[in-house]
């Protein structure tokens, strides 16, 4: 049964070989398998798999699923770290194939010094990786298709390698540079109490970042969002009641919210989507 008051969620841990993932907001939670947005915390201890993400059409098609178009807010990195985030120029279907059978995708991919504050936009179709010792939110549409074309050699508890989807891969990747870049979408807002920031803006979802100083005022008339709580405290208020916010807190705020506002000094982002 879907929420009609604001809700704060009990985030769900996952483990992998190169590192954690907290599923913020997802089909886990109780009441929230239709939202149409997964939310994580990702934290890699090792660079992910280089991979790629269908579209809708694909996806529905071939996995009877949605497509996967995501975006990353880095909350942190080590010194030195970096990601891979589309490729450097264009390349053909026939190269691309061939890259990933002798393992030299890696070359042509677009590697990415990052530091805490990036963002980067990845439709679907645009080959992407994590890279070692960074930490990020990623908002996307709410699937759990990935197609991955290199790991690294890696092998798994059991001795196995992970598969690869070559195949399913080379249909959907766009084997282009990214079109957009990994900046905010949006210059930096001051407003009187908070600033916001407009990350990423998508048919499927956008994403703010709020820095509140004293208080700011919202309402859910654009459709349901996501508050996720990256630094501070306060409190949110709404018809129904309040709700206290510290950093690692995941707020549901259905459409049916209506107006609030939120006082203190924090910093969060605002995930809004239909």
């Amino acid at each position: 049964m879907a929420f009609t008051q604001p809700q704060k969620l009990t985030p769900i841990r996952k483990e992998y070989i190169w590192g954690t993932e907290d599923w913020m907001l997802s089909w886990f939670n109780e009441g929230m398998e239709q939202v149409p947005l997964l939310i994580k915390i990702i934290k890699a201890r090792e660079a992910l798999s280089v991979q790629v993400h269908p579209g809708d059409e694909f996806a529905r098609e071939e996995e009877h699923k949605n497509g996967k178009t995501e975006m990353w807010y880095v909350l942190d990195c080590e010194p030195g770290a970096y990601l891979y985030y589309g490729l450097k120029h264009k390349i053909s279907e026939d190269e691309f194939r061939k890259r990933i059978k002798n393992q030299t995708i890696l070359e042509v991919c677009r590697k990415i010094p990052v530091k805490k504050g990036d963002v980067f936009y990845i439709p679907a179709g645009l080959l992407h990786a994590i890279g070692a010792g960074i930490t990020v939110a990623e908002i996307q549409q709410s699937s759990d298709v990935t197609y991955r074309v290199y790991d690294y050699n890696r092998e798994d508890a059991n001795h196995e390698k992970r598969p690869l989807h070559i195949e399913k891969a080379a249909l959907v990747a766009g084997f282009m540079p990214p079109l957009a870049g990994h900046r905010p979408m949006g210059s930096r807002i001051q407003k009187n109490g908070y600033s916001r920031t407009l990350l990423v803006q998508c048919p499927y979802f956008v994403v703010q970042l709020y820095e509140i100083c004293e208080s700011m005022s919202g309402d859910t008339a654009g459709g349901f969002q996501s508050l996720l709580i990256l630094e501070g405290e306060g409190e949110l208020t709404h018809e129904a009641g309040t709700i206290r916010l510290q950093a690692g807190d995941s707020i549901y705020l259905p459409k049916e919210t209506g107006a609030y506002e939120i006082k203190g000094k924090l910093q969060l982002l605002c995930s809004t989507a239909e």
